[in-house]
């Protein structure tokens, strides 16, 4: 059955061409550019969004190709590996920064979260959707800096921290650009409650940094 679905339906990697594979681990260990970025929280990314990072990130979230999601989720479990430096402490949640409802729709659902609880899973982490937007935002794509900031001022709402005890969250998502998503997620965080440890994100944008790969 797999071999007559090969071909209907030809696996080949985003970034090679190779076949069985849709981003193969050759073109997944290239992508490898581990960084930290604070914004001011921490912020560790699995490598650039640049070259088959972002061929990948780009066919998995706006084009649907879903057999990309397991291995970008095994890219965002490495990022959180690092992020903890060691396994992970008890009490940690992952929590996934939530998208507007038309753009959950458009793209068949929250696609960071679906790899979030990908991850979760590999990580024995829980993984809960805290937070909403209050309202309707722009798409960031195409916004400056200063853009973004005023987008998603106060958008974002959280729901509170149970209590007994104090839980970190890890936010998560798929891009860091100028990190005002990852800015806004720990407001709401905080405000309802929790620690906010740090995040991790697939890939980084350079911008204009001279040690990313062209």
């Amino acid at each position: 059955m797999g071999a007559i679905l090969d071909l209907v339906l030809p696996v080949a990697c985003v970034g090679c061409g190779a076949s069985r594979s849709a981003f193969c681990a050759g073109c997944v260990q290239a992508c490898a550019h581990p960084l930290t970025l604070r914004v001011p929280l921490p912020v560790v990314a699995y490598g650039w969004y640049a070259g088959v990072l972002r061929t990948a990130l780009i066919r998995y979230k706006e084009r649907g190709q879903r057999d990309l999601a397991e291995p970008l989720a095994q890219l965002l479990e490495t990022a959180l590996v690092r992020a903890f430096e060691r396994a992970p402490p008890a009490g940690i949640v992952l929590v996934p920064v939530p998208s507007a409802r038309s753009v959950a729709r458009q793209r068949g659902g929250n696609h960071v979260l679906r790899l979030a609880k990908k991850a979760g899973r590999a990580l024995d982490l829980p993984v809960h959707a805290l937070l909403s937007l209050q309202w309707a935002v722009r798409d960031s794509a195409g916004l400056g800096a200063a853009q973004r900031g005023m987008n998603l001022a106060g958008a974002m709402a959280a729901r509170h921290c149970p209590g007994g005890g104090r839980p970190s969250a890890v936010i998560v998502d798929d891009i860091v650009t100028t990190g005002t998503t990852v800015r806004e997620a720990a407001r709401a965080l905080t405000e309802a409650g929790w620690h906010v440890s740090g995040a991790a994100v697939v890939a980084a944008t350079p911008r204009g940094d001279p040690k990313c790969p062209q």
